[in-house]
């Protein structure tokens, strides 16, 4: 009886207990971040707070506590020798520039699962991957080498080609053309002399550069600086750290302490000159660090102009490593009985220059990347802007534009469209600082799609397409260079219509060889917007052609003659419409 009793209980038990549930399998992970991009500079106590999320086979998700997490990190893109990230449990802690790739390790239930994870470090103080970078060059005295003599620059007077005065006038025109795009102008020729003159002296800003009404040349830089900014735009130099000529105040002291390059005999090294009768010799950056030369200059110049200092970015040219003919810049100093002073030695002190200007309140922008350095030398999250930008395609989808930003990347045209390019400007400006001719165009063509694009992140090039994030892809379609989000088109070969995203809400329409009556589709968040005023882009300003123009089932009937410009903005808002505060 008691066995019967025994087996009834257990059998009511398997009809009254539920089915032990199956548990689910981990079947991958994602690592999420609330800081995918850092900036010591900026924010000094900023990190990155790392979480990790499990997806699950019956399709939940969940985050994993941290004791199912092992994270771990490893230099991607780096310049150097020591770490971008630092980890501290579940916190990413930027040390220096670059990107680092952290790898998340999860085990649940006796299920192991990889996940990793990018992090970019910019110590910069600018966004110069959504700003127009351009050089204006001021003049540049003596005569030509022989080489140098069919270049148009020297076709006309070049001691003086355009005052700190006409500069004004200059950039003012600029902002016009670009819609008060943020502008940065780095000033060539500032100094006594001119172009590259007085080298390696920044002590002397040039007299014949003044304006009328002030005492000094080096008032009227001041003044300049400051009067351009209501034209958003800072005004900032150029200068250059490896030059050196006899006729420098500097010239004595730099040879009494050991301080240029020799050749193996222990002679003076020159290189290639530009100007008759004038030798360019080259300054060891390590041996010019050791002496305290290089931080005396620095503290000078940005003691001589303090509104620098206000646009924290400095230009410096020709930052290179070796000269064309030799594998470092001094072969006596590379010598070990003679301190061993190699490529790399002059590279390390490269990195402690970038530093000391950052320190300082700088951001160093240069002339190139990978260019008489040494192998794989691109100065990652050090210097965030290159004039002279590598083409090449492998780079330029592992490089993010706001750790790296372009100028050009094609001296003949205008670039491979599916990155977008900037512009440079300063070969306009030495054309005619007057009109301008071309400027416009260029800047629809190349700065305009770069600025949109460049927000976004590269996520693969697959075929022609490149495909970027936000659902935007660039490819040639029936032979036609498109950039597209979804049925939207922010160019068709030559024929722009690019939202301004530095504006309030503003569309740039171009076309270089004109059309008639072609339909544009608004983009989505112009959705409601019903009618749009229209003005043409001149070097005066906007000019108002239509108002409360149509649209029609989100689209917009427009016709441009041949390199014109114009700007849509929807006709709620009031015209003319202020560049000042947008």
């Amino acid at each position: 009886m008691h066995r019967i009793f025994l087996f009834i209980a257990g059998l009511v038990c398997c009809l009254v207990s539920p089915a032990q549930p199956r548990t689910a399998q981990l079947e991958h992970i994602l690592i999420e971040t609330d800081k995918p991009v850092l900036n010591p500079v900026l924010h000094p106590q900023e990190t990155a707070r790392l979480s990790v999320r499990g997806i699950f086979s019956d399709g939940t998700t969940r985050l994993l506590p941290g004791r199912e997490v092992v994270y771990s990190v490893k230099n991607k893109l780096a310049s150097g020798r020591e770490a971008v990230l630092e980890l501290a449990g579940n916190r990413a802690i930027p040390r220096e520039g670059g990107m680092a790739t952290v790898t998340a390790i999860a085990r649940v239930s006796g299920q192991t699962q990889v996940a990793a994870l990018d992090i970019l470090v910019r110590p910069y103080y600018r966004d110069y991957h959504q700003t127009l970078v351009l050089k204006l060059f001021l003049g540049m005295e003596g005569e030509p080498v022989e080489r140098l003599a069919k270049d148009p620059l020297f076709q006309k007077k070049h001691d003086v080609l355009c005052t700190f005065e006409e500069a004004l006038e200059v950039i003012r025109k600029t902002d016009n053309l670009t819609l008060g795009i943020p502008k940065i102008v780095y000033l060539v020729g500032w100094q006594k002399g001119g172009h590259d003159h007085q080298y390696p002296s920044w002590d002397t800003v040039n007299p014949k550069l003044k304006r009328e009404q002030d005492s000094t040349a080096l008032e009227s830089l001041r003044w300049l600086i400051r009067a351009a900014r209501v034209y958003h735009t800072t005004v900032s130099l150029h200068i250059n750290m490896v030059d050196a000529y006899r006729s420098s105040p500097l010239w004595d002291e730099y040879v009494k302490k050991d301080v240029l390059a020799k050749d193996l005999n222990g002679q003076l090294l020159t290189r290639d000159i530009q100007i008759r009768d004038d030798s360019m010799y080259i300054v060891s950056y390590t041996r010019e660090w050791m002496e305290g030369l290089a931080q005396q200059r620095i503290d000078r110049l940005i003691a001589m102009v303090p509104e620098l200092k206000e646009g924290h970015t400095i230009h410096v040219d020709a930052f290179i490593d070796k000269s064309e003919k030799d594998q470092t810049l001094s072969p006596w100093h590379a010598l070990p009985q003679n301190g061993g002073i190699d490529i790399y030695r002059e590279a390390e002190t490269q990195h402690k220059i970038f530093k000391y200007w950052r320190a300082r309140g700088f951001d160093v922008t240069g002339e190139g990347l990978f260019w008489a350095h040494p192998p794989g030398e691109g100065f990652y999250g050090l210097q965030p802007m290159s004039w002279w930008y590598p083409s090449d395609i492998a780079y330029q989808m592992a490089t993010p534009e706001n750790l790296s930003a372009r100028g050009g990347t094609d001296r003949h045209g205008d670039g491979d469209f599916r990155f977008g390019n900037s512009m440079h400007g300063e070969e306009i400006y030495n054309q005619d600082k007057i009109n301008l001719p071309g400027f416009l165009g260029t800047f629809c063509r190349n700065t305009l799609p770069w600025y949109y694009l460049s927000r976004l992140s590269r996520l693969a090039l697959v075929g022609d397409t490149l495909f970027y994030s936000g659902a935007v892809q660039a490819a040639t379609e029936h032979g036609h260079r498109i950039i597209r989000k979804g049925n939207f088109i922010l160019r068709d070969d030559d024929d722009l219509f690019v939202p301004a995203l530095w504006k309030k809400k503003e569309i740039v329409a171009y076309s270089q060889q004109g059309y008639g009556s072609r339909y544009w589709l608004l983009p989505a968040d112009w959705s409601g917007v019903h009618r749009v005023d229209i003005s043409r882009i001149t070097l005066n300003g906007t000019e108002l052609i239509t108002q409360g123009r149509q649209i029609r089932n989100g689209r917009l009937e427009l016709s441009l003659q041949k390199q014109e410009a114009i700007s849509i903005v929807p006709a709620e808002l009031q015209f003319p419409y202020s560049l000042k505060g947008e």
